[in-house]
């Protein structure tokens, strides 16, 4: 399922796709009709004023959404203009060269397409346009075209299709690495963000922990919320959602300069750097238990208030990550059993 985020990037892209291919097809047969009126050619002025009335009714699909629609009539208006085009006018003012475009343009459409993504469409598509190159190839060959042009229009009019082919595929092709680039960049951020809390979750932890070059410079600490499974039971699951994202949004301000982290459930870790001793250390991280102690939470008009209990473990030379772990989880238990609501190093 998409996230809003990603629903919002997929859509920007689709959107601005359909745009400025609309505009630059536009602007295409605009230089065509241009240079057809001065060449006197009129059969490929009237065909090319046909080409502009239909992509200015295309606007109107994708005003409206319907982009699947517009990429159908787009490729199929382009690939019949093109071949009329090269039929009329011969091979070498290059109408052909577009066609190969096609291809790019249609697995682009079925990757973002939200009705049909079947890859068949677009190998269809590129066997298709293939055929019909083929063709235009033997038929040219083997027939004069309708029109014989001047030399200069042929070599504006080829110039313009080798340029404008290699500029098209381009194009495609990096409105799609710019967002493949977006899309690994977000997966990678949220798979080391906890969805519920917005902090660092578990799988990030390790990685941080593991990039820690100097480790005895460093304690862990472990806490985890007194009697977690009273407030569910009490104000419902909500209010537990509620309560773990205040306490990770305090825990995040008030050790600003620590690694937080969701270990799971109710439990928390922080990597804190040693503040000179393990004493002044302690008293950093004890702050963040009376702020909680302190603290009122308010849900659904109800006042609620919760502890917290925090094991604290300096790095020791023969501790691995699990086992760091482990000493500081052992703590925090030694701490529930003492009685809750303490720091215990």
């Amino acid at each position: 399922m998409q996230s809003v985020e990603e629903k919002k990037a997929y859509d920007n892209v689709i959107v601005k796709t359909c745009y400025v291919t609309d505009v630059l097809y536009l602007m295409l047969h605009i230089i065509y009709l241009v240079l057809f009126l001065i060449a006197k050619v009129y059969v490929m002025v009237y065909i090319n004023i046909g080409s502009i009335v239909i992509y200015m009714l295309f606007y109107f699909l994708i005003k409206n959404k319907k982009y699947y629609l517009y990429a159908l009539g787009c490729g199929n208006e382009f690939l019949i203009s093109m071949s009329v085009s090269t039929i009329l006018v011969g091979f070498n003012a290059g109408f052909h060269l577009c066609i190969i475009g096609l291809c790019v343009v249609s697995f682009f459409t079925v990757y973002f397409s939200k009705q049909n993504r079947d890859v068949k469409n677009a190998l269809t598509w590129c066997v298709l346009s293939a055929l019909i190159y083929l063709g235009l190839l033997f038929y040219c060959n083997f027939n004069n075209p309708e029109y014989v042009l001047d030399k200069w229009l042929v070599i504006t009019l080829s110039s313009i299709h080798s340029v404008a082919v290699f500029a098209f595929i381009a194009a495609y092709l990096m409105i799609f690495l710019k967002y493949a680039m977006q899309l690994e960049q977000r997966i990678i951020n949220e798979s080391r963000i906890d969805n519920l809390t917005q902090i660092h979750n578990r799988y990030d932890l390790y990685n941080y922990i593991e990039s820690i070059e100097i480790k005895k410079d460093y304690v862990l600490s472990m806490f985890d919320i007194d009697d977690f499974k009273k407030i569910n039971d009490v104000y419902g699951h909500l209010c537990g959602d509620y309560i773990l994202k205040e306490v990770a949004s305090i825990a995040s301000t008030t050790l600003a300069t620590s690694f937080v982290s969701r270990f799971g459930g109710e439990e928390f870790v922080i990597i804190s750097r040693m503040n000179g001793n393990i004493e002044n250390t302690f008293r950093d991280i004890d702050i963040l238990r009376k702020k909680i102690e302190e603290n009122t939470f308010v849900f659904d008009d109800n006042l609620i208030h919760i502890t917290i209990t925090i094991g604290v473990q300096q790095f020791e030379e023969e501790f691995d990550i699990e086992k760091w772990i482990s000493s500081a989880d052992n703590k925090l238990y030694s701490g529930k059993k003492a009685g809750k609501n303490r720091t215990i190093i």
